[in-house]
C-alpha cells in the first residue's frame, strides 16, 4: 500500500502529525498501528506507528515524536515533505477497540502515546454518543499537549466525555497537576467499574497501572500499548553463541537480541515495531535455548512449537533458526 503525504502539522516542539492519502481504503481496528517502510541512505527501514484516524477511509494520520537516536522518526521530522510517498503494510496490534465492549472507559495517555487512545475515543463516541468516558492526557507544559483543539471540541459536543489535562509544570484552573493516585481517585468514585486503556512512556504506564489497581480496578481490565521492548536478563552475556540459518552461521553475543545478530549479517528479516508487539520478526528455534521478554501476539501453541520474536529474544546456547 502506498501513502502520499498531504499535510504535516507541528503539534509540539518534538511531535508532528503527518496526514497521508492511501491508494486504498485502510482496514484496521481503532488503536492499531501501521507498519511503514522508509528508505534512508539506500536502506529500507521499517517502523510501526499508531493510527490516529478512523478505519474505512483512504485518508489517515500518524503522530510521531522525534526521539534521541530515532533513525526513522528523526528522518521523517527532518526530511518528509508534502507529496512524498511511503510504503505501508497492513495494520496490526492487539491494543485496540476489541478490548472493551459497552463498559465505561478511562483513557490515559502521555505525549504521542495519545494516538491510539484518541482513535479509540473517536470510534467509541461514533458508535455510542452517550458512552461514559474519562480521557486523561499528561504533558510537561500546556504547550506540550497534543490534539488540544480536537479533544476540547469533542468535550464540548459530548457532555458524557470528561476531559482532563494533567500538566506537570504549569498551574491553572483548567489543569490538574501531575497524574497521581489522588488525581485518579478524584475523577470518579466508581473507577473500578471502568476499563482502562493507556499508552505512554513505560514509567508512566507502570505507575498508572499501580494506582488503578490500588483504586480497585481489576488487572484484567487494564490494557496498555508498549513500543519499548525490555531486554531480558539472560545470564548469557558472558560469551557468544552460533545461530545457524539456512546453512549460514551467525555469531550472537550474549547481550544481543536475535534480531540484532541477524541484521548485523544482512539476513532478510522483517522487523516493523522492534518492540515485541507486531510479530513481524517471528522466527522458530529451540524454546529451551531461548529467553524472551515477551511473546507478543504469539499463541501458547506457537511458543510451544518454538516460535519466538527475534526483537525480544536472546539465546543461551547454539541454535538453528528458521525465519518467518
Amino acid at each position: 500500500m502506498q501513502l502520499t503525504c498531504t499535510e504535516i502539522r507541528r503539534d509540539t516542539q518534538d511531535i508532528n502529525t503527518y496526514w497521508f492519502e492511501a491508494d486504498q481504503s485502510l482496514d484496521f481496528i481503532p488503536g492499531q498501528f501501521l507498519p511503514i517502510q522508509v528508505e534512508i541512505d539506500g536502506a529500507i527501514e521499517q517502523r510501526c506507528y499508531s493510527l490516529a484516524s478512523q478505519p474505512g477511509q483512504t485518508r489517515c494520520s500518524l503522530t510521531i515524536k522525534r526521539v534521541n537516536n530515532g533513525l526513522v522518526s528523526n528522518h521523517l521530522a527532518d526530511s518528509l515533505s508534502v507529496g512524498d510517498t511511503l510504503q505501508a503494510m497492513p495494520a496490526a496490534g492487539e491494543f485496540n477497540a476489541e478490548l472493551y465492549q459497552d463498559q465505561a472507559l478511562i483513557l490515559l495517555s502521555a505525549g504521542c502515546g495519545i494516538t491510539p487512545v484518541y482513535s479509540m475515543l473517536v470510534s467509541r463516541l461514533a458508535e455510542n454518543p452517550d458512552a461514559d468516558i474519562v480521557f486523561v492526557h499528561s504533558a510537561s507544559t500546556a504547550e506540550d499537549r497534543v490534539y488540544v483543539e480536537e479533544l476540547e471540541a469533542l468535550a464540548s459536543q459530548y457532555q458524557n466525555l470528561q476531559l482532563v489535562w494533567c500538566v506537570s509544570n504549569q498551574s491553572g484552573d483548567e489543569f490538574h497537576a501531575r497524574l497521581s493516585e489522588q488525581v485518579l481517585a478524584e475523577l470518579d468514585s466508581n473507577l473500578a467499574s471502568r476499563v482502562a486503556l493507556m499508552c505512554g512512556p513505560d514509567g508512566y504506564m507502570q505507575s498508572a497501572q499501580q494506582w488503578l489497581e490500588s483504586l480497585g480496578l481489576a488487572k484484567q481490565h487494564i490494557h496498555h500499548e508498549q513500543f519499548q521492548v525490555a531486554i531480558p536478563e539472560t545470564g548469557s552475556n558472558s560469551g557468544s553463541h552460533t545461530l545457524t540459518i539456512n546453512g549460514q552461521e551467525v555469531t550472537i553475543d550474549g547481550e544481543q537480541t536475535v534480531l540484532d545478530a541477524l541484521e548485523s549479517e544482512g539476513l532478510p528479516i522483517f522487523a516493523a515495531c522492534r518492540a515485541g508487539v507486531c510479530g513481524s520478526c517471528r522466527c522458530k528455534g529451540d524454546k529451551s535455548k531461548l529467553v524472551s521478554s515477551t511473546t507478543g501476539p504469539l499463541s501458547d501453541e506457537d511458543v510451544e512449537q518454538g516460535y519466538f520474536l527475534a526483537c525480544a529474544s536472546q539465546v543461551n546456547d547454539d541454535m538453528f533458526v528458521e525465519i518467518g
